[in-house]
């Protein structure tokens, strides 16, 4: 066999090894990432996003299942540390659910659960500890405060002695309610980054970019997540709030 037709042949082989190496490369590729169409201005345009790795997966799995026990475990302070300033909201609360505490229907079960964890608080309470709750009975709180009830002018007038006192703490109260639900959001898209990256997406190729005019103000918890359909997903640039 001629060099000539040896040399042919390897350069065949050559480019058979490359067309085959190009072609593995393009079904990697296409294995790891996942097709995203973006709406802008009434316009399609289709991106190849990246896929998260299992590692990833797993990694935000574990990161929304800790925030979830962490926020299971948290309490919420409406009271400066002490067994005074505790003592004096527990006796300011008893007062009031026992002469301003209103309920219809059902919630007579909530009043009955606030007052048991009011004493189970207290039993906590020592120089170091402030009076705290945990979530469900801060919101039960929050409206309890904000719902007062009363018959009669009498009830009115011993209302309005309590009036200041009664403000300062629902002020407390709403605020700590404020930083909870906070707290919730921040888990919520914890949760929203694990289930989009369990279907082939990282959260943040998922939301609309913002302006440079929209990004100081805007929140990305308060943002609303594109839902995901089969391998592709469809975002609406243009969308705003």
């Amino acid at each position: 066999m001629s060099d000539e037709i040896k040399e042919g042949e390897e350069a065949t082989k050559f480019v058979a090894k490359e067309i085959l190496k190009i072609a593995d490369k393009k079904i990697n590729e296409e294995k790891n990432t996942t097709t995203v169409t973006v709406v802008k201005d009434g316009v399609e345009e289709k991106k190849q996003m990246p896929k998260p790795t299992p590692e990833e997966v797993a990694q935000f799995k574990l990161e929304f299942e800790t925030a979830v026990k962490g926020f299971d475990d948290l309490k919420w302070e409406i009271t400066e540390k002490g067994d005074f300033a505790a003592n004096d909201v527990a006796i300011f609360l008893r007062d009031f659910m026992a002469r301003f505490g209103f309920w219809t229907k059902t919630g007579w079960m909530g009043m009955i659960k606030m007052d048991e964890e009011l004493k189970k608080a207290m039993l906590v309470v020592d120089d170091n500890t402030a009076l705290q709750f945990n979530y469900q009975a801060l919101e039960f709180l929050a409206y309890m405060l904000t719902n007062p009830g009363g018959i009669g002018v009498e009830i009115a007038y011993e209302f309005e002695k309590i009036a200041d006192k009664y403000s300062k703490l629902a002020l407390v109260v709403g605020t700590q309610v404020e930083n909870a639900r906070k707290e919730l959001k921040r888990i919520q898209y914890l949760q929203e980054k694990w289930g989009a990256a369990s279907q082939g997406f990282y959260l943040a190729d998922l939301e609309p970019e913002l302006s440079k005019e929209e990004a100081p103000g805007k929140d990305p918890l308060q943002e609303e997540i594109p839902k995901i359909e089969g391998n592709t997903i469809e975002i609406d640039a243009t969308k705003k709030e």
